[in-house]
């Protein structure tokens, strides 16, 4: 909006260029990021917006909820630098939405610690109470909320048909299409599946933030390209026009991203929590199915996808042995996938944060593997 009206205002082009205002955005969240977080980390240790026990009795937990703030500053800075669109506007709803739902489950978690703090709880049930809100609510929110948003993108986006980038493949030679509800139940279920999934990854300091960092990197340069007639041609993408609004969006998103990775780096001043994990994690969903490249997603996220995956397959698992066999049985030591690794490395590292950065740095480059294979097969190879 802001952008908007000084370039209606000047008449200087600049003012409506998408890397200029993709820039700003950047540049805006990682200030106001910087500026914030400090005075946010003391105002939720005053509070004492902790899901942690602190086990020696003397050092505090980081805070949880850090990603509300991050989430705020996105929705502010997306406001004054993009244009409203049928893009950017169920992308911010859906951002906002999840994040809400992520914020009601990280209170109920403090909640939960306070009780045992005031003996109604036992610390024996605590686990029983450490998601927050019952998984039903959480998936049925999810799965509400992605649907609404999935009918309004298809009833008001007219280039949003069905259509499917597939990998290895250039649009004019083959290309997937889902019909109607199809591709409405299709979507709902990325939006979804893309929260519960980062969610699930934001275990370890800054392990979920480089792979919200690098989708956003994609599916921004996408976007931008999507939008340009010239460029989409040239590189045999689908032309999506008013898509390039993304671009800026993405880049205030990884713009915050940055700056919170200077406060959760570890060891974290701040935990991101659900507020954040799952809005962001609905956001990558919804944008990669905006811009036509669902089938990249679990490229890009692989380390997501990895994480979710982990959990799936270890809860059916256990299941089914136990139903065939009397026995529940685990295909990993411990699921996330990042919990298997401290598991399987518990004693190899001097110190357990040490153990922690192994894993994290790791997941890290393969995410930015991942994008970079990503890239060159979304605008090289097709």
């Amino acid at each position: 909006m802001l952008c908007h009206w000084l370039y209606h205002f000047t008449g200087v082009e600049l003012f409506d260029g998408r890397l200029f205002r993709a820039g700003t955005a950047a540049m805006l969240s990682i200030i106001l990021v910087f500026i914030l977080m400090p005075k946010y980390i003391r105002l939720l240790q005053g509070l004492d917006a902790t899901s942690d026990f602190d086990k020696d009795g003397k050092t505090k937990s980081p805070p949880i909820m850090g990603g509300l703030l991050l989430v705020i500053v996105v929705e502010v800075v997306s406001v004054l630098v993009c244009d409203m669109n049928n893009y950017t506007i169920p992308t911010l709803a859906v951002l906002l939405l999840f994040s809400a739902v992520g914020a009601i489950d990280d209170i109920a978690k403090v909640r939960a610690k306070r009780l045992i703090a005031l003996g109604k709880l036992k610390a024996a049930d605590y686990m029983d109470k450490a998601d927050g809100i019952s998984s039903t609510l959480r998936l049925f929110l999810y799965f509400l909320i992605s649907f609404v948003v999935a009918i309004f993108c298809y009833k008001f986006i007219p280039e949003l048909k069905g259509d499917l980038t597939v990998p290895f493949f250039p649009i004019h030679v083959f290309q997937i299409h889902l019909p109607n509800w199809i591709f409405v139940g299709f979507m709902t279920f990325v939006i979804a599946a893309a929260a519960n999934g980062t969610n699930f990854t934001d275990g370890l300091d800054s392990l979920v933030s480089v792979p919200i960092l690098t989708s956003m990197v994609f599916v921004g340069l996408v976007a931008y390209v999507s939008g340009n007639f010239i460029f989409s041609q040239y590189l045999h993408v689908p032309y999506l026009p008013g898509c390039d609004e993304l671009f800026p969006l993405a880049m205030s998103i990884a713009g915050a991203l940055l700056a919170y990775l200077w406060f959760n780096s570890p060891p974290a001043e701040i935990y991101m929590g659900d507020a954040g994990s799952v809005g962001f994690g609905a956001a990558i969903g919804i944008m990669f199915i905006l811009v036509q490249a669902g089938l990249f997603l679990p490229i890009v996220c692989i380390i997501i996808l990895a994480e979710a995956c982990s959990v799936f397959l270890q809860i059916s698992w256990f299941k089914f042995t136990k139903k065939t066999k009397g026995t529940g049985q685990r295909l990993f030591l411990c699921a996330p996938l990042h919990h298997h690794y401290q598991k399987k490395w518990e004693g190899r590292f001097s110190s357990k944060p040490l153990m922690n950065s192994k894993i994290v740095w790791r997941m890290h480059l393969v995410s930015v593997f991942a994008l970079i294979v990503s890239m060159v097969i979304f605008f090289g190879i097709r």
